[in-house]
């Protein structure tokens, strides 16, 4: 993986075959232009149709499979060549999939209330979507940092979703796995992980925005990804 820089903005190139960027911190950052602003930025430097990304509510609503309104989506699925997708994270997991032929592109919002409502069950349960056999998990809190209460532990226990194995304690303190419990339900799918590594959002602090380590802080990382 590379960093690039254009014009002051700076993004980590993580694949072109599908391509896949994120969007980083520096003197100048992606996610402060505005929806128009984004789309010229990325016609001009990527050669792309057009650039889309979305109210995200931490829902399991999927753009191109569910209707919203007011662009409430947590997750995109596509077959549309040159149009790129963004998927906005400060500590929760971007995760892209795709196929061997690159047919189809999916992106999901993976936080623990995406999780907890199995999101990537709900696109990969379906036919359709069987095909998609890989993916990327990107930059997201780690298990040193998630910490988590015992109320977030009893919403997944409401739902028979065993995380005890996902748990650990410091401190007095309990935290949390999230890409370990996102990858062991790829597997369940047959789902071949791109890279065994993710950034850290939250200690990584010259590269990523993370809502944990800066509470209040509204800038996102942008995770982007076409065909």
């Amino acid at each position: 993986m590379n960093i690039i820089e254009i014009d002051k903005y700076r993004f980590l190139e993580v694949s072109n075959n599908p391509n896949i960027i994120i969007s980083l911190k520096g003197e100048k950052n992606f996610c402060e232009l505005g929806e128009s602003d984004k789309l010229n930025f990325m016609k001009s430097n990527f050669k792309l149709n057009s650039y889309s990304e979305f109210n995200q509510v931490h829902s399991i609503l999927i753009n191109g499979q569910d209707t919203s309104e007011n662009n409430k989506f947590d997750g995109f699925i596509t077959k549309e060549k040159n149009h790129a997708f963004a998927i906005k994270t400060a500590d929760c997991i971007p995760l892209i999939m795709w196929d061997e032929t690159k047919e189809f592109l999916c992106g999901l919002h993976c936080g623990w209330k995406g999780l907890h409502q199995d999101i990537i069950g709900k696109i990969l349960e379906e036919n359709k979507y069987q095909s998609l056999t890989k993916a990327y998990i990107g930059p997201h809190i780690c298990k040193d940092h998630f910490e988590v209460k015992q109320d977030l532990i009893d919403r997944f226990i409401q739902v028979d979703i065993d995380i005890e194995g996902y748990l650990s304690t410091k401190e007095n303190k309990i935290f949390m796995n999230l890409r370990q419990l996102c990858v062991d339900e790829l597997h369940e799918y047959g789902i071949e992980i791109h890279t065994k590594f993710s950034p850290c959002s939250y200690t990584e602090n010259d590269l990523f925005f993370s809502w944990r380590r800066d509470p209040g802080n509204p800038f996102r990382n942008l995770t982007i990804a076409w065909l």
